[in-house]
C-alpha cells in the first residue's frame, strides 16, 4: 500500500475510535511494518477492525498483519504464490493441448490455465472437459522424459530475469 493509502486508513481508524492521529515518526514506523499489505485488502481489514475491537487496537500494525493473513485465508486465490497442486488434468497449472487442423501436417499446440486447480492466476480458465469438447487432446509432458522437469527459477534466470522471493512477503 502507498503512503497515502496507509495514512488514509489510519485517519479513518483514528476518527472511528475518536483518537488523535499519531505523529509522523510513529506513522513512518507503522508504514514500514505494513507497507507490503496490498491495497485490495484494506477495506476488509478496516471493516474487521471496527467489528472486532471496541477500542483502538493497542498494536495496530500487528492487528493489520493478523487481519491480512485472515483475509488471505478467506481469499486464497489472491495469494501471490501457492504450492503446486498435484492436479491430474494439467502440468503445473497449465493444460498442454494439441488439435489436428485441416491444411496442417502437424497438430497445432495450445496451452491454457487449468480450470480445475486454478494454480495460475488468470482472467479465463479452461477445463480438460472444455478442451476436449473443442476438439483438443491433452499432451502429457511427463510421457516425454527427454524434456525433463523444468524449474521456473532456472528458466527465468536463463533469459536474464529474476523470480521474486514470495516467502518474504508472506511472513
Amino acid at each position: 500500500m502507498t503512503w497515502i493509502e496507509f495514512t488514509e486508513t489510519i485517519r479513518t481508524v483514528c476518527t472511528y475510535y475518536e483518537r488523535k492521529i499519531p505523529n509522523d515518526n510513529a506513522l513512518e514506523l507503522w508504514h514500514e511494518r505494513v507497507k507490503t499489505i496490498p491495497r485490495e485488502s484494506l477495506d476488509w481489514i478496516k471493516r474487521k477492525i471496527f467489528e472486532e475491537n471496541d477500542t483502538f487496537p493497542k498494536n495496530l500494525p500487528t492487528v493489520m498483519w493478523s487481519l491480512y493473513n485472515a483475509w488471505l485465508t478467506a481469499h486464497p486465490e489472491k495469494r501471490a504464490f501457492r504450492e503446486e497442486a498435484q492436479c491430474p488434468e494439467c502440468e503445473g497449472g497449465w493444460l498442454v493441448l494439441q488439435k489436428q487442423v485441416d491444411g496442417y501436417r502437424q497438430p497445432i499446440s495450445f496451452s491454457a490455465p487449468c480450470g480445475k486447480c486454478r494454480q495460475i492466476p488468470s482472467a479465463h480458465y479452461m477445463t480438460l472437459f472444455q478442451a476436449i469438447e473443442q476438439g483438443y487432446e491433452r499432451i502429457e509432458l511427463k510421457k516425454y522424459p527427454e524434456a525433463g522437469p523444468r524449474d521456473i527459477k532456472k528458466l527465468a534466470e536463463s533469459v536474464g530475469m529474476k523470480m521474486p522471493d514470495y516467502a518474504r512477503r508472506v511472513a
